[in-house]
C-alpha cells in the first residue's frame, strides 16, 4: 500500500516511494507504458518494413518524409501516453483507483503539452550547445515540467519556471536521486537483457537478419514497458519532496517574518 509523503523525505526514502508506487501502479499503468513504447519505435518498425536490414541500416540519417512524420506523430504521442501515466500514477498514489480517465485529460492538455515538449527540447538543445554543462544543469532543473503541467493545471512556461524553482535550490540532491534511479534502471535493463539473449537462440531458429533486428527492437520497447512506470513513479516522488520543502520553507520564513 502507498500513501504520499507528507513531509519531507531523505533520499533512501525517495528511492523506497518510489519503488513502493511502481509496485502500487504497475498494473494501471504499463499499457500507458506499451503505447508509448509503440509510439517511440513506430518510425523505426516503418523502416524495417521499407527493407532496412539491419538496426544499423534503421539508425543511418532518414531523407523519406513517412519516416520523418512517423518520428514526429511517435514522439509525440510518446510524450502523451506518458503524461497521461503521470495522471494515471498521481491518482492511484491518492487512493483514486476509480477517477477520470487521465487519456482524456490528457488529450484536452495535447496542444500545449506539445508546446511544452518543444520548449524543453529547446532549452536543453542550446544548453548542450555552450559547453554541454548549461543543458545538463537544465535538464536536472527542468526534471518536474510534465507533472507540474498536468497536476497542477500549469501553462508551458509557467511550468519550466516553476520545475526550475522546485529544483534550484536541491539541484545537486535531485541529480543524486536521478542518478541512483538511474543506475537501477540499468542494472534491470541489463538483467533483462541478459535474460533476453540468454532465450534468443533457442526461439531465433533460421531467423532471417530482418527478423531478428526487428525483434531487438520490440524487445527494447517492451524493455521499456517495464521501466517507464518505475521512473514515472521516482520522477513524482521528486517532485512531491521538492514540494513539501518549499512548502517547509515558505512557511518557515512566514513563520520568521
Amino acid at each position: 500500500m502507498y500513501a504520499k509523503p507528507t513531509s519531507p523525505q531523505s533520499i533512501g526514502q525517495v528511492l523506497d516511494g518510489s519503488f513502493r508506487l511502481t509496485a502500487a501502479s504497475f498494473k494501471k499503468t504499463w499499457i500507458y507504458a506499451l503505447l508509448a513504447a509503440i509510439a517511440s519505435y513506430a518510425a523505426t518498425i516503418y523502416l524495417f518494413t521499407r527493407g532496412a536490414g539491419t538496426l544499423e541500416q534503421a539508425m543511418q540519417p532518414q531523407t523519406d518524409p513517412v519516416y520523418w512524420t512517423l518520428y514526429c506523430v511517435g514522439l509525440i504521442g510518446s510524450v502523451f501516453f506518458m503524461a497521461a501515466m503521470y495522471l494515471r500514477t498521481d491518482q492511484i498514489a491518492r487512493g483514486d483507483s476509480g477517477g477520470p480517465s487521465a487519456i482524456g485529460a490528457a488529450l484536452g492538455r495535447l496542444p500545449l503539452l506539445v508546446v511544452l515538449t518543444i520548449l524543453t527540447i529547446i532549452a536543453i538543445m542550446v544548453g548542450m550547445v555552450l559547453l554541454i554543462v548549461p543543458g545538463i544543469i537544465l535538464a536536472v532543473s527542468l526534471m518536474a515540467a510534465v507533472p507540474i503541467f498536468m497536476l497542477e493545471d500549469k501553462g508551458p512556461i509557467d511550468s519550466l519556471t516553476t520545475s526550475h524553482r522546485l529544483v534550484w535550490g536541491h539541484w545537486w540532491r535531485t541529480l543524486l536521486i536521478l542518478i541512483v534511479g538511474g543506475i537501477i534502471a540499468a542494472v534491470l535493463a541489463f538483467v533483462m537483457s541478459f535474460i533476453a539473449a540468454a532465450v534468443a537462440p533457442f526461439i531465433a531458429g533460421d531467423s532471417t537478419e530482418l527478423e531478428i533486428a526487428l525483434a531487438a527492437v520490440i524487445g527494447i520497447a517492451l524493455m521499456g514497458v517495464v521501466l517507464a512506470p518505475f521512473l514515472v513513479s521516482l520522477v513524482l516522488n521528486i517532485y512531491w519532496d521538492l514540494k513539501l520543502r518549499r512548502e517547509g520553507g515558505d512557511l518557515a520564513a512566514r513563520v520568521q517574518a
